[in-house]
């Protein structure tokens, strides 16, 4: 339903990734003026390809329905498989032996199709799109938010009624703010890229995302964008990359940690390799009079259990929607704390991953009971809030100290 005349806000957002496409989406749809400033051109190539069934609901809510999926050809995704590197144990984890109403499926994405199928969407629904902008900053102080932006050969300002920051890892208004925070910073960097096929993991099944562990080492991953072209990656420890040479030559010498992995690529190295050194981040405040962070401008943890995209998402559509019930200045406390659970409880989750044998023994030996395995496959899944997750329950203590 439309907003009536006097509800209708001017909406500005930095960034037209997941975050700032679901939200101009969903304010756009309900007549708000939306205006997304987004520095590049997309289609452009970005990491975090592996999204999670609990994406699902919040991408038909905006018409990215599973007949827009198939319609583009995405593979889907059933289940998330892990392997003990170079140990043989192997666990798998489909999504259909969750809890009682978490989605099943979803799919694997290339980032570069898939951001510009959401950018294209938002802008079908009615938001419009100065592209390229790069915002050099937003005026907080006055009564209303002022951006500032540049375009090729000029510059000019806009204001508006409120401000979404999805500027991604830019974190533009945090850094302006001073509000970057690197506590409980993991240590960890990626190096990753594109290769052509690669073989079927055993036991594994078409379309799975497979997650090697190394202890002491870090983890790798393999996703197939489709079947002949697969995204992989190398999660390692922060010193290793930076001291090891370019990524290129972190990610062939590295090979030796995850022998299965190697096997597969069989010599070969994604061309390019690309590298994040700086993988963990938190941001103090998401949120101040008229302006939000969300996606990965508020705050990333670790791409492990591939949450990065449904965190991001489903911030924006929770914001977008809270800002069309309650206006500019719309209490966003529950939003946040909201936001600040799905986080917490995730970081618990990737901490159990790297602390001690815990997740291996409920990975990999067994060592769990049918409700701690459906509890599982529900988090996996991105479920943060079943009350029914005993697993969840388990995570608690580590949640309340995130």
């Amino acid at each position: 339903m439309l907003a009536g005349k006097e509800q209708i806000m001017r909406i500005g957002i930095i960034g037209g990734g997941p975050a700032g496409a679901v939200a101009a989406a969903v304010l756009a749809r309900r007549g708000h003026q939306v205006k997304i400033f987004e520095q590049e051109v997309f289609p452009r190539f970005h990491i975090g390809e592996s999204l999670l069934p609990c994406n699902m609901p919040i991408l038909d809510d905006i018409g990215i329905s599973h007949e827009v999926f198939r319609a583009h050809s995405y593979l889907p995704k059933h289940a998330a498989f892990f392997e003990q590197a170079g140990s043989a144990k192997i666990a798998r984890f489909p999504f259909a032996d969750g809890l009682p109403g978490d989605p099943t499926s979803i799919y694997q994405v290339e980032r570069s199709r898939f951001d510009k199928l959401l950018l294209d969407n938002a802008v079908a629904q009615g938001a419009e799109l100065v592209c390229p902008a790069t915002v050099r900053e937003v005026d907080l102080k006055g009564d209303l938010p002022l951006i500032h932006y540049k375009t090729p050969g000029s510059e000019g300002q806009e204001t508006v009624d409120f401000v979404i920051d999805a500027s991604g890892r830019d974190t533009l208004l945090a850094r302006q703010l001073g509000t970057l925070d690197r506590a409980n910073d993991l240590h960890r960097a990626a190096v990753f890229g594109h290769v052509d096929a690669l073989p079927l993991v055993p036991g594994a099944e078409r379309g799975d995302i497979v997650i090697s562990k190394k202890a002491d080492v870090g983890w790798s991953w393999q996703i197939p964008l489709e079947d002949a072209r697969w995204s992989v990656g190398l999660v390692l420890k922060r010193s290793a990359v930076v001291s090891g040479g370019g990524p290129a030559d972190v990610f062939r010498n590295n090979l030796v940690h995850f022998p299965e992995l190697a096997v597969r690529l069989a010599g070969r190295i994604p061309a390019p390799v690309r590298s994040i050194p700086n993988i963990s981040y938190r941001i103090r405040g998401r949120h101040g009079r008229r302006y939000a962070m969300v996606g990965d401008a508020g705050g990333f943890i670790d791409p492990i259990f591939s949450s990065g995209v449904l965190l991001a998402t489903r911030a924006a559509w929770r914001l977008g929607t809270a800002l069309d019930a309650g206006g500019a200045d719309a209490d966003l406390g529950p939003w946040a704390k909201a936001t600040d659970h799905d986080l917490a409880t995730f970081f618990a989750f990737i901490r159990l991953w790297y602390d001690g044998h815990f997740i291996d023994n409920l990975f990999f030996s067994g060592f769990r009971t049918p409700a701690i395995y459906q509890g599982i496959i529900s988090l996996l899944a991105g479920n943060t809030t079943n009350p029914d997750n005993q697993f969840l329950q388990m995570l608690k203590g580590r949640i309340a100290a995130a």
